[in-house]
C-alpha cells in the first residue's frame, strides 16, 4: 500500500515534511524533531494540552455536580449552573493557541465544536422547552467524548514526547489511513 503514509515516513526520514522553525530549519512532528522545535511552539502546545486535560476534568466535575443536584440535594444545581461559567471559554483559548503553536487539523478546529456544544448546553436549558430539554444530557455526552478526544490527542505534549495526534488505540503511533 504505497499511500500517503509511506510518503510521509520517507519525507520525515529525510528531515522534511514538518514545519519550518524560527531559524528556517525543518522540524518533524516526531520525537527527533522536538530538539529543534522552537521553545515557543513547545510551550504553546504544552499549554494547549493542559487546557484540553483541564477541560475534560471540568466536564467530569460538572457531571458529578449535576448528579449531586439531581440525586442528593437540589441546591447543588445552582453550583452546576455557576461552575460551567468558569471553563466555557477554554475552547476559544485553545483555538487561538492552535495558531500560535502551529497546531493543525482536528486539534485546531475541534475546539470550536467544543465551544458550540458548550453554547448548546446553555441553549437547551434556557431556551428549549418540553422533551427537547433532555438534549442537555445528550450534549453533555458529546462534550465528554470530544473532550476525551482532544485530551488524548494532545496528551503527549504534556509528557514532552511531541507526538500529539499520532497515537492510535494500540499506542503504536502507526496511523494508516487515519486523517483528521
Amino acid at each position: 500500500m504505497g499511500g500517503r503514509n509511506e510518503k510521509q515516513r520517507e519525507n520525515e526520514a529525510k528531515g522534511g515534511f514538518g514545519t519550518k522553525s524560527e531559524s528556517g530549519r525543518q522540524f518533524n512532528s516526531g520525537d527527533a524533531g522536538a530538539a529543534t522545535m522552537p521553545v515557543r511552539i513547545r510551550t504553546v502546545r504544552w499549554i494547549y494540552g493542559l487546557l484540553a486535560a483541564g477541560y475534560l476534568a471540568c466536564v467530569v466535575v460538572q457531571v458529578f455536580i449535576a448528579g449531586l443536584g439531581i440525586l442528593v440535594d437540589p441546591g447543588d444545581l445552582q453550583l452546576h449552573r455557576v461552575f460551567a461559567n468558569f471553563f466555557e471559554f477554554v475552547p476559544i483559548v485553545m483555538f487561538v493557541l492552535s495558531f500560535l503553536g502551529d497546531i493543525r487539523g482536528g486539534l485546531r478546529w475541534w475546539p470550536l465544536a467544543l465551544f458550540a456544544l458548550t453554547a448548546l448546553q446553555h441553549i437547551t436549558i434556557q431556551n428549549v422547552t418540553g422533551s427537547l430539554r433532555a438534549l442537555h444530557a445528550v450534549d453533555a455526552l458529546l462534550l465528554f467524548g470530544l473532550s476525551v478526544h482532544l485530551a488524548r490527542r494532545s496528551w503527549p505534549w504534556l509528557l514532552g514526547t511531541n507526538r500529539a495526534g499520532k497515537a492510535n488505540a494500540s499506542g503504536s503511533g502507526d496511523m494508516k489511513g487515519y486523517h483528521m
